[in-house]
């Protein structure tokens, strides 16, 4: 059981390393901390560690309760998951999301953030589903899409900002329907990449009393195989193949338990 975890943790980090460079390679610049977060990206990229973990510090030290901080304690933790850090540590990854959610809740970054957190700590700790969802995306979800087909994307980004902030007010099935009127907008170009993968986010959300991998998967492949031109196409890759490794170690971790029942009878 031991090597089948520590080859999981093993595959995680290989996923989570494209997310890493995707994630920081979108934080905006903001004047003269662009400097850091540039070097940062610089040394990232070139397996230095250390130095972008210093550039990230130094620009905490600056912003320790205002933005760029809440970017700055994001990247930490990114950077201590990173699959190539000989130094990796998933407690210090932690603490940094753990940070960048409470202490800057309206950040951007918080619910990504919380996600993390709670995909470090439960990765080989998923409980059953509830459903017996295959994972295909067949339900309710984007009946819709050729009812508004004739709304402009303006009218998608208005239901995606909509559902952000439903999101950031605890509304998951408002949010939720938010994210599926954007997509109905504007089913086959953007911003209906990003409503795909806002819905994906939302089924693994910490908060979700029915998070439900399977259709966070659905939504993912989406993304790849409906725009894959996206920004957000790799991401959602990479989600695709961390979510299936979390399926497969519960089903792993259910197996063990049920031939220790047998052995005990």
């Amino acid at each position: 059981m031991g090597r089948k975890r520590s080859w999981t943790w093993q595959y995680f980090y290989c996923c989570a390393a494209g997310l890493i460079v995707a994630m920081l390679a979108a934080c905006a610049p903001l004047g003269l901390n662009d400097t850091h977060l540039r070097h940062s990206r610089q040394l990232l990229a070139a397996g230095d560690f250390a130095g972008a973990l210093r550039e990230n510090r130094q620009l905490l030290a600056l912003h320790p309760r205002q933005p760029p901080g809440d970017t700055a304690l994001f990247n930490i933790g990114m950077i201590h998951i990173h699959h190539a850090n000989p130094t990796k540590d998933p407690g210090k990854a932690l603490r940094a999301f753990d940070r960048c959610s409470r202490e800057f809740p309206n950040s951007p970054h918080a619910d990504e953030a919380r996600n993390w957190v709670h995909i470090l700590q439960a990765l080989v700790k998923m409980p059953r589903k509830d459903t017996d969802s295959d994972g295909k995306d067949t339900d309710s979800d984007d009946k819709s899409d050729d009812k508004m087909r004739g709304l402009p994307v303006e009218q998608a980004n208005i239901e995606l900002q909509r559902g952000r902030r439903l999101l950031a007010q605890g509304d998951l099935q408002g949010a939720l329907q938010a994210t599926r009127e954007a997509l109905a907008s504007s089913p086959h170009d953007p911003p209906g990449d990003e409503a795909l993968f806002a819905m994906g986010l939302i089924h693994i959300h910490y908060a979700n009393p029915k998070k439900d991998i399977g259709r966070a998967q659905a939504f993912f492949t989406r993304v790849v195989k409906e725009f894959p031109d996206s920004p957000r196409t790799e991401e959602a890759r990479i989600w695709v193949d961390i979510l299936d490794t979390m399926e497969k170690t519960r089903q792993i971790d259910i197996e063990i338990e049920e031939k220790k029942r047998e052995l005990r009878r």
